[in-house]
């Protein structure tokens, strides 16, 4: 019932009563692009018609104008706008929540594909975002994507014709019939019920497939217990995934292959969505292609089949020719990675490389040695097994510990991994090999490479309005600089804007401080100041007795300490100047950063004495004025 509410709630239901569907359709300005496409197929009079009550009855999904990018409406085929009708059901929220597929009135009637993940509801890759629900012959739900019509062919004979999926046929004509065979070439009847109908497959692309050598994959074929479980890796039966619904979930979902070949997923940073099983796992690079029978994924590698080893991935690897050039001068990491002992390698990719390459440039041979060891783990470590609060100990002697943060938004949940106070995200996880684990990762570990503010500026939590008010400070420039050592307590843009509030006097005393108002500049530059310490300190040493004193640029002391597992810092002497560390330890070239939840000044008195009275001034300088103008015009009468 909870999920039910939530769901309702989340539906924008707008009433049209004695309104048919198509003029609903038509009173809706923000689905003029899927009326004109319905209309040009000649669907509006049928959406019109109420003369029958169980012939007469049909389900929209609108796509609204905003979904539809590039796509022009007056392209659309009749076949793609019926693709969005459904007649003979009226389908409401509540339906869609429990409903697997449906005909459409497209041509053949092929099938849309239901999905409830996560209190949403989506059909194929469109989530359905309102629901209008009253016109008296219909329903229509609002979608956030333009739907494709599904291809004629099933899965096997899409993978029979397409350009890009030649190497795995060969692989499935490698077991003619059988489990795979009735899987792929599966069938929807109404009458009948086919034991594998519908199937979600994961198809690696040629690319992929060459990859692997031409005698590796012969024994492949050759061994047929080997190649049915590799390939029934690949299915999924009795269920169509889209990315909407695998982007949503977190649960194995069971393959063909049965008992221990689980399929799991997991999103990249980019948005992407890596599948997994086994060790092996694959990104999926062209996804959502509707098929007769399902849907069909391509994708850059095969699942539940290593066969290479960290070393050879890394060498073969393209995004990783940077690091493929390190690691080959350096026998001692290159042989442990060739060698049959398990273990993770945090792989950074090119443009990790390419922004620090000055500063690994400068490091001496034995430094460098380190820095790739400090990639380096002696277990396997899959992207599930980096908790929040992991530490491990690398090859190099150096602990690596592992942050998980997840977006309130969007519930993404991303994954760092740290060393000596650098901070990596992991932008691709879980590529398996024969001797363990890689993770590909945006940032050299143990090797700063930005300044205060660049970091600043780069950083995921987002403070680019920090950076201009310690330029409007005067603080950059020596911010920049590589001579001296700096700790800078830098407050997110959103805290920076929930302070930006209106008081109950319309007027915000931190907006006018910080960002309006020219005649606090010296108030401000000192509130600035308090989060700028001269040194490098970090939260290493500090607990809850151990509370270290640092003085600030604008003369003043603040204390870090601990509390309930938590690091905070605030000003000596003076209460509710408390702010919270959401980010702590960010090693740059020239010091470190901490991010903070709040000015360090909140409960400062001298803020609230210096913008009191500027209400009331304002106020009566106002009467002062119109007292003038009215013994002006008094003298005149």
């Amino acid at each position: 019932m909870e999920k039910l509410y939530i769901f309702t709630l989340l539906c924008i239901v707008h009433y049209a009563a004695g309104l048919n569907t198509w003029e609903v359709l038509q009173s809706k300005s923000n689905l003029s692009k899927i009326r004109q496409a319905i209309q040009a197929a000649g669907w509006d009079t049928y959406l019109a018609r109420t003369s029958s009550p169980t012939l007469d009855v049909y389900t929209v999904l609108a796509p609204v104008d905003s979904a539809w990018g590039t796509v022009d409406p007056s392209t659309f085929t009749s076949n793609q706008a019926r693709y969005h009708i459904v007649r003979l059901q009226k389908l409401t929220a509540v339906d869609l929540q429990s409903k697997t597929k449906t005909a459409s009135v497209a041509d053949n009637n092929p099938l849309l594909w239901f999905s409830y993940v996560q209190n949403k509801v989506y059909v194929n890759q469109a989530e359905v975002i309102g629901s209008i629900t009253t016109a008296s012959n219909g329903i229509i739900h609002e979608i956030n994507k333009v739907l494709a019509v599904p291809s004629d062919q099933n899965a096997g004979g899409y993978i029979d014709t397409d350009s890009e999926t030649s190497e795995f046929k060969s692989l499935v004509n490698g077991l003619p019939g059988g489990d795979v065979h009735d899987a792929l070439y599966s069938f929807y009847d109404p009458n009948v019920v086919h034991p594998y109908f519908p199937v979600t497959v994961f198809v690696p692309n040629d690319v992929a497939l060459t990859k692997i050598a031409n005698s590796i994959k012969s024994e492949l074929k050759n061994n047929t217990n080997e190649l049915k479980k590799v390939l029934e890796s690949h299915i999924i039966t009795n269920n169509a995934f889209f990315t909407s619904h695998l982007r949503g979930t977190t649960a194995a979902i069971g393959t063909l292959g049965g008992a221990g070949n689980s399929l799991q997923t997991s999103r990249n940073s980019d948005g992407s969505i890596n599948v997994m099983v086994g060790t092996s796992s694959a990104k999926i690079i062209r996804g959502d292609i509707a098929i007769k029978n399902g849907v069909l994924h391509i994708t850059d590698n095969i699942l539940n089949f290593v066969y290479s080893t960290m070393w050879s991935t890394i060498r073969d690897e393209q995004s990783l020719s940077q690091l493929a050039s390190k690691l080959s001068g350096e026998t001692e990491v290159r042989t442990g990675l060739q060698s049959n002992s398990q273990g993770t390698y945090f792989c950074p990719t090119n443009e990790a490389f390419s922004r620090a390459l000055a500063a690994y440039n400068r490091l001496s041979s034995s430094n460098r040695t380190q820095i790739l060891k400090m990639h380096w783990l002696s277990t396997t470590r899959t992207l599930n097994d980096l908790g929040n609060g992991n530490s491990y100990t690398t090859a190099s002697g150096s602990t690596l510990t592992t942050q998980v943060e997840i977006n309130e938004t969007t519930n993404e949940r991303r994954t760092y991994v740290m060393v000596d106070h650098v901070r990596a995200l992991v932008v691709t996880s879980n590529i398996g090999t024969t001797n363990g684990n890689l993770h590909y990762i945006d940032t050299v570990l143990g090797l700063p490479y930005r300044t205060i503010p660049q970091e600043i500026s780069h950083n995921s939590l987002t403070m680019n309005r920090m950076n201009i008010l310690l330029s409007e400070a005067g603080l950059t420039s020596s911010l920049e600089e590589q001579t001296n050592q700096w700790t800078v307590f830098a407050v997110t843009d959103k805290d920076l804007v929930a302070m930006n509030k209106t008081d109950a006097n319309n007027q915000s005393t931190f907006g006018r401080i910080l960002f309006t108002d020219n005649r606090y500049n010296d108030l401000k530059t000192k509130i600035v100041k308090r989060h700028v310490v001269s040194g490098r300190f970090y939260t290493d040493g500090v607990t809850e007795t151990n509370t270290p004193n640092l003085v600030t640029q604008s003369g003043e002391s603040l204390v870090m300490f601990r509390r309930n597992n938590e690091f905070y810092v605030s000003l000596v002497g003076m209460q509710n100047t408390e702010a919270k560390i959401v980010q702590r330890d960010i090693a740059v070239t020239n010091g470190v950063v901490m991010v903070v939840n709040d000015l360090i000044s909140s409960g400062d008195p001298e803020i609230s004495a210096s913008t009191s009275g500027s209400g009331t001034l304002t106020t009566s300088l106002a009467l002062i004025f119109t007292m003038f103008i009215f013994l002006l015009n008094e003298k005149r009468l």
